[in-house]
């Protein structure tokens, strides 16, 4: 149903090694010095970019990078700020003058150690970046802002359409016959957008049983109405908090899977809100037999430019467990090793930031700032599934462009519980 269950890999991580990484900060400690003495003598102290641009005609962008260098907590981070080497070549020859011949040869000097340390390294200046972000969190977080900002405007444009804010809220609870635990899970996509408006829109996915698979204690999808066979779109669409009146959709058959789209009509205008809900059966056993258990997992297909995934867990049931989030690369893999699996890390598994917070207790309790009746959605699905009184506890991982195309694992460790 809508974004289907997948499972799990760790990644394979190369360290800045430890020469390479005294070698960079040696560099830095050295290059540091000329450079911000070089800046004051040119623009005075301290350096600001506009005063740099007037005395010496720079670039404005090139010169705020030589103040962010000197500004910079670490030596490691300044060579990650730092421009090139023929940026600053540029520096140094439009500043001899104010410099003077001795500074500006100390700098020379820097530059061209700078200059053997790109061509020593395979890949240059990109491969000693990515190191230098795997040893520096704030280096790495702009860094990966950067790229998934990036990634989201081309997607965007490559697929022709994107989502403001897309979430989704899965509740955890006991199912009817006492040995297993269901879920319910509702998604929400708020200001959707066709660049191009003759691309088709694919909107949700649902899966509903083939015929010859009897229901039971076999894991399935229906409808918040209790609907298990239906493919019709009334089942899963929540009307009331979507665009009214909705424009009309086709249904894509793919065996088991159903496709809700949006035709590729440049008639058609693109719904900008779409509530959806279902019921899943049997997900997951009562008493998990496993440490580490893969709770849900996601494929985002649309380019995104906020993500919101929540998860609740019914009070009393799994007491003590803690989630975690991981990404890895999508496609066929063997055994899913768990992610405090110990030894080295699998290659399908992406180092992506996954920030994830307690969510409080409150009157509150299901509401998303900017979007709009979000709180009345989710109440209005629990009440419909009968659990308008049950007290959960929960998470919530947010995330500025999410890389599409990615699988995001949410799992939760159970204390007390062995790993297999």
């Amino acid at each position: 149903m809508s974004e289907p269950f997948v499972t799990h890999l760790t990644v394979t991580e190369h360290p800045l090694r430890e020469d390479l990484r005294t070698e960079i900060e040696a560099l830095g400690r050295s290059l540091r010095r000329p450079l911000l003495a070089v800046l004051t003598a040119v623009a005075g102290g301290p350096p600001r970019p506009a005063r740099i641009v007037r005395a010496i005609g720079l670039d404005k962008s090139l010169a705020s990078r030589f103040v962010r260098a000197v500004q910079s907590d670490s030596d490691l981070e300044l060579m990650y700020v730092v421009p090139s080497p023929e940026g600053l070549r540029m520096l140094a020859e439009r500043a001899a003058d104010s410099a003077g011949p001795d500074l500006t040869h100390e700098l020379l000097a820097v530059i061209q150690r700078f200059e053997l340390l790109l061509d020593r390294i395979p890949g240059g200046r990109a491969s000693i970046d990515a190191q230098i972000s795997e040893e520096s969190s704030d280096v790495r977080e702009r860094s990966e802002h950067a790229a998934r900002q990036a990634a989201f405007k081309s997607m965007s444009f490559l697929l022709g359409h994107y989502c403001e804010t897309l979430s989704t809220t899965l509740f955890c609870v006991p199912a009817a016959n006492g040995r297993m635990v269901d879920a319910i899970e509702v998604q929400r996509r708020i200001g959707l957008r066709r660049l191009r408006p003759a691309t088709p829109l694919p909107l949700l996915s649902f899966y509903y049983l083939p015929e010859d698979v009897t229901p039971g204690e076999t894991i399935s999808f229906e409808s918040i109405h209790g609907a298990t066979r239906s493919d019709s779109p009334d089942d899963y669409l929540l009307r009331e908090f979507s665009t009214n009146p909705l424009p009309e959709l086709a249904v894509m058959r793919d065996g088991p899977i159903s496709t809700l789209v949006l035709p590729g009509d440049p008639s058609v205008i693109a719904p900008t809100q779409l509530t959806s809900a279902f019921h899943i059966r049997n997900a997951w056993p009562l008493v998990p037999d496993e440490r580490v258990v893969d709770v849900r997992g996601y494929i985002l297909h649309m380019p995104t430019r906020r993500l919101v995934r929540d998860v609740y867990v019914a009070d009393g049931l799994w007491s003590g467990a803690t989630p975690r989030v991981t990404y890895l690369l999508p496609g066929p893999r063997g055994e899913t090793p768990r992610p405090d699996d110990d030894g080295l890390r699998h290659y399908a598994n992406v180092n992506l930031s996954a920030p994830i917070e307690a969510l409080p207790a409150s009157s509150k309790a299901y509401s998303l700032p900017g979007s709009s009746n979000h709180d009345a959605a989710i109440r209005h699905v629990l009440e419909r599934s009968g659990h308008a009184r049950t007290s959960f506890h929960g998470w919530r991982c947010a995330i500025m462009y999410p890389v599409p195309m990615m699988e995001m694992m949410w799992w939760l460790i159970h204390p007390g519980t062995r790993q297999k």
